[in-house]
């Protein structure tokens, strides 16, 4: 029997094509005899394809999920780039059918970013347990064809409200990154969705919309995985209004636990509400900062010198510096940012304190989240990093040694290393043709920029292409680079890359955060890192400008 897979087109839900199966014969001779696995969660993710439903018969495999991509956005390719592969030994299963009267899927996304798809292929035989969906060079790996069920079921349902163009919702681990990790795509319909988290461990997930996402900008909302519901409504992001995700209704103990915790640590041995101190002077701040009155003159000249500029790197990390420092700050900015840090700092020893006092998996997620957001606050953190460092080292890694907690903690503290004065953290990995090189060997004796780029990442690009023709001046006078590309699932787009930069160094490919690279160089949710390090394998610095690592070399290599 040959199969045709029609395009049609739609126009109540979505105002793109989708692809349908037209055969009533095999959906009917499915019915009865089938399975079917809803939201199949893979062990890769793609961006522009998702899988939300696969049923299986003696007759055919038919999978359903959507295409996505930016409003008017094409995706085209040849039928023939589209089969299953299977996960035991690698048998292949046709699609069995093409568009009529052609050989090429196309679809042009409409303004919610959105094509439904349904592929029938032929069915798989018995006994294989997973599948990967391919696309010409790309492919969804591992997507079960047998139900999961976790010791632990989470239902989350939400409703949208002013967001039309949302279409799904994303929801990966706790600190991950979706750029390069796999992440689990639930569909929106009519403004609703909803889907049952199935897991073996409690421990927790980040939640966004994934147009957000798309732009750069986002409200995320933990997921706690645990026995139990969650509802949530999720309103337009904006930057101008609150726009907080809200829990609705929720009935996981974990979570429970953990608000219990956050309420506890803000409140001050002499009751004093230490969230709403801090919520008075977040207003301030604000006030001041609509004045123009926060940041001092200097600051603010720089500023604007920086904006007519284009931001380039000297002025931006000049503006850095300032700030970090407070040399930037107004008298009345010195006076708001020392109160905040003289809360910050009771908060963290509140932590401290509660996490010693209650070692369970909410003092523990309460103990990484706190230590991981350490770096991000412009305020003096050692004591309180410290006193996390040690609660973790003699208490929570011996008791939960195996959960992905330890692992994120254990990454942190590696990358307190990456600062100037440091040492270069070792590593292996492979390049191009598979061959693996260790970090150590390639830059011993040598100084050395440390480059992790993706080609993804348009300023790692950038920043990477500046330093070619100081690596061709200096690299017979004891100067070598190595770069380490992120990448998921393929190395394709690096190869592409490479090629059109123009690359002369040995890159090596970081593939799905496999060794955790960029975690331990602390860039894992940042875009790349350069590490500038002397014959000793001693930090010099750490995302310096192409001018300075001439500099740099100018003065130290022959």
């Amino acid at each position: 029997m040959t199969l045709i897979i029609t395009l049609k087109h739609r126009t109540m839900k979505y105002s793109g094509l989708f692809f349908a199966a037209a055969i009533s014969a095999v959906m009917a001779a499915c019915s009865g005899h089938d399975r079917t696995i809803e939201f199949p969660v893979a062990e890769t993710a793609m961006d522009w394809m998702s899988v939300y439903k696969v049923t299986f018969s003696d007759t055919a495999t038919v999978v359903e999920g959507n295409f996505y991509g930016w409003p008017g956005a094409e995706i085209k390719m040849p039928a023939s780039a589209f089969r299953l592969r299977g996960g035991s030994d690698g048998a292949e299963y046709q699609l069995l059918g093409t568009p009529e009267a052609a050989d090429t899927i196309f679809a042009r996304m409409p303004d919610n970013w959105t094509v439904p798809f349904t592929f029938v292929f032929s069915p798989l035989k018995k006994g294989e347990e997973s599948f990967d969906l391919v696309c010409g060079n790309e492919s969804i790996r591992g997507i079960p064809a047998k139900e999961r069920k976790g010791r632990y079921t989470m239902v989350i349902e939400g409703t949208l409200v002013d967001r039309p163009n949302t279409s799904r919702i994303i929801l990966y681990p706790y600190n991950s990154d979706p750029r390069v990790n796999p992440y689990i795509s639930i569909p929106v319909e009519d403004g609703k969705f909803s889907y049952r988290l199935e897991d073996d461990i409690r421990t927790v997930y980040e939640l966004i919309c994934w147009d957000d996402y798309c732009h750069g900008s986002w409200v995320s909302q933990k997921i706690f995985s645990d026995n139990g519901k969650v509802r949530l409504t999720i309103p337009k992001f904006s930057f101008e209004a609150d726009c907080d995700i809200t829990v609705d209704e929720i009935s996981s103990s974990f979570y429970k636990e953990y608000e219990t915790a956050k309420a506890r640590i803000y409140v001050d041995r002499d009751g004093k509400d230490l969230m709403a101190l801090q919520d008075s002077l977040y207003n301030v701040q604000s006030e001041l900062y609509s004045k123009n009155l926060y940041f001092n003159e200097e600051y603010m000249a720089l500023m604007d010198s920086a904006s007519t500029s284009g931001y380039p790197d000297d002025l931006m990390k000049r503006l850095s510096v300032m700030n970090d420092s407070g040399a930037g700050l107004s008298e009345a900015g010195l006076d708001i940012r020392d109160r905040l840090a003289d809360i910050f700092s009771r908060v963290q020893e509140n932590t401290a304190e509660y996490c010693r006092e209650n070692v369970d998996l909410a003092g523990y997620f309460l103990l990484t989240d706190s230590y991981i957001m350490l770096e991000y606050l412009p305020y003096p953190t050692d004591r309180a990093r410290a006193a996390y460092r040690e609660l973790f080292e003699t208490v929570y890694s011996k008791k939960y040694p195996d959960h992905p907690f330890t692992e994120q903690m254990y990454n942190a503290i590696a990358s307190e290393e990456i600062r100037p004065g440091g040492h270069f953290i070792d590593f292996s990995a492979p390049d191009l043709s598979g061959k693996v090189h260790t970090l150590s060997e390639k830059i011993s004796g040598k100084v050395a920029v440390i480059d992790l780029w993706a080609s993804w990442c348009g300023p790692c690009r950038r920043h990477s292409m500046a330093l070619i023709p100081i690596y061709e001046e200096y690299k017979d006078k004891g100067f070598t680079v190595v770069g380490v590309a992120r990448e998921q699932n393929g190395t394709e787009a690096m190869e592409a890359a490479i090629r059109k930069d123009g690359y002369p160094w040995l890159n090596l490919v970081e593939l799905n955060d496999a060794g955790h690279i960029w975690a331990k160089y602390g860039a894992g949710n940042a875009g790349g890192r350069i590490v500038l390090v002397d014959a000793n394998g001693i930090i010099m610095a750490v995302d310096p400008t192409a001018d300075e690592v001439l500099e740099y070399l100018g003065s130290h290599c022959f």
